[in-house]
């Protein structure tokens, strides 16, 4: 009760004042700024936008590019590599704009900027994103310095282990779920994916590029397996035959099991897995919440992935009942055989 008084005083005390309070701080120039570097891409993008401050709907503002783009020619962006706290390198970024999905923000004339980078991002080097108000050259926002992600074994997986269960045999180098975490009761079969760490990586997801032929037409398709903060997961076949049950949906066009997969390795370094950790609670935009940035001056992430990484293996081709990976993609009706 002592403290609901003492908060009614200080209320009345500044009402007789008449003191006006806003709870909106004093604009200040704050970018929101977006990067992640792989050494394997063509081209690095950045995102630059703005915070905005209302005492109206955020809405109204998030959908006019005014409130949360820069202008053309405003600021400048450049990419700067240092080995052992010398300056290196340093890449320029250029204007673009690309079209967005509707959403409730501005949907169209996204502002980006682009940089060729290909054979130019170098392992050794640390690397640091600044953004430059161009009027005074004054710095805006610098990122926290980052390192790439680095393969540290000339191997990228150890080759799928699947141990079968009524003996001591191990099959190695191939696709297939033959594991069973539950012992041989078990009726959920595992394919269990391992691979050598790559320096500075901090999540990976492996992805199964699954191939099939329909009409004379070769295609694939990207499904994925549990992520894990280790070098290894388990997939199991369940999860595999139900995310091509969605992805074909009711399409029983006559398809051909191609006995291959391409086997990739996506991971990202620790700074945008903080990111996605301090963001995963999927709150309101107008929701206050703590958050992750190594943006200085501004908000937002900068971080270094690898998405390119990728071993090609065969897939177990069995047609018998129970373990055969056909035998199961046959029993789903959507036209293989």
């Amino acid at each position: 009760m002592r403290k609901f008084l003492i908060i009614v005083s200080i209320v009345l005390l500044a009402t007789a004042c008449e003191v006006e309070f806003s709870p909106n701080a004093e604009w200040k120039n704050i970018p929101v700024v977006y990067c992640l570097l792989d050494q394997d891409d063509d081209t690095s993008w950045v995102r630059v936008q703005r915070c905005y401050l209302t005492e109206d709907n955020i809405y109204n503002y998030g959908s006019n590019s005014d409130s949360i783009n820069y202008p053309q020619g405003s600021i400048s962006v450049s990419l700067l590599a240092y080995e052992n706290g010398q300056l290196k390198d340093s890449m320029n970024f250029e204007y673009t704009t690309r079209d967005h999905e509707p959403g409730s923000f501005v949907s169209t004339n996204q502002p980006l900027y682009y940089c060729r980078t290909k054979n130019r991002l170098k392992e050794n080097y640390s690397y640091v994103l600044q953004v430059r108000n161009v009027a005074d050259n004054s710095i805006l926002a610098v990122s926290d310095p980052i390192m790439l992600i680095k393969k540290t074994a000339s191997k990228l997986f150890v080759d799928p282990s699947l141990t079968i269960l009524n003996g001591t045999d191990t099959i190695s180098g191939q696709f297939a779920f033959y594991n069973s975490l539950g012992g041989s009761s078990s009726n959920t079969l595992y394919c269990y994916i391992r691979w050598n760490a790559l320096e500075n990586a901090r999540l990976y997801q492996p992805v199964v590029r699954f191939y099939y032929e329909t009409q004379g037409e070769v295609k694939h398709i990207d499904l994925h397996a549990s992520n894990s903060r280790t070098t290894e997961t388990y997939y199991s076949r369940d999860l595999f035959l139900s995310q091509l049950k969605q992805y074909f949906g009711d399409d029983t066009t006559r398809k051909r099991y191609i006995p291959r997969v391409d086997l990739y390795l996506t991971c990202c370094s620790e700074e945008l897995n903080a990111y996605m950790m301090a963001n995963s609670s999927g709150g309101a935009a107008s929701e206050m919440a703590e958050g992750f940035s190594n943006i200085n001056g501004g908000v937002g992430v900068f971080a270094s992935r690898r998405t390119h990484l990728y071993s090609r293996m065969p897939a177990d081709s069995a047609i018998t009942a129970g373990r055969g990976l056909l035998y199961h993609l046959i029993q789903m009706n959507v036209g293989f055989y």
